[in-house]
């Protein structure tokens, strides 16, 4: 298959970039059922740690290049490296809760109708962030 096709055909990049978001939504829900249940995370804190840190920079250098004060940048980063340490632990515990079988758990259909709903709502959410970037930066 043609790598110019799949990249010029909207529809293929729609119905993948809207797969990919409700994958990983699926995983973090799975990931959150399996945290809960167990009590605790599969990934070690130090590697927490590390993506906390590395997204706490990088989200206070977005923050003050956009305008923020500093104190303003401080919050916005911690706000987005809690955000981002909390979806990697869960996806990555939902990978595990996969691997030790809760799809079984759960049932097939009821995985497969969340992904859907995923999709869908994946789906809807790009099309108004990129309608609201496309009237924000026009």
């Amino acid at each position: 298959m043609n790598i110019e096709i799949l990249h010029d055909n909207p529809f293929v990049q729609a119905l993948a970039i809207s797969t990919a978001m409700a994958v990983f939504m699926i995983g973090v829900a799975l990931g959150i059922i399996h945290m809960v249940t167990t009590g605790s995370s599969p990934m070690p804190i130090a590697l927490l740690l590390l993506i906390f840190a590395v997204v706490f920079i990088t989200g206070s250098v977005f923050f003050e290049e956009r305008g923020a004060d500093h104190v303003g940048s401080l919050i916005g980063g911690c706000i987005a490296a809690f955000a981002a340490t909390f979806a990697a632990a869960s996806f990555f515990s939902g990978i595990v809760y996969i691997f030790d079988g809760g799809i079984d758990t759960l049932g097939w259909e009821q995985v497969t109708s969340a992904l859907a709903i995923c999709m869908v709502a994946s789906m809807v959410i790009i099309r108004m962030l990129s309608h609201k970037l496309q009237n924000q930066y026009s």
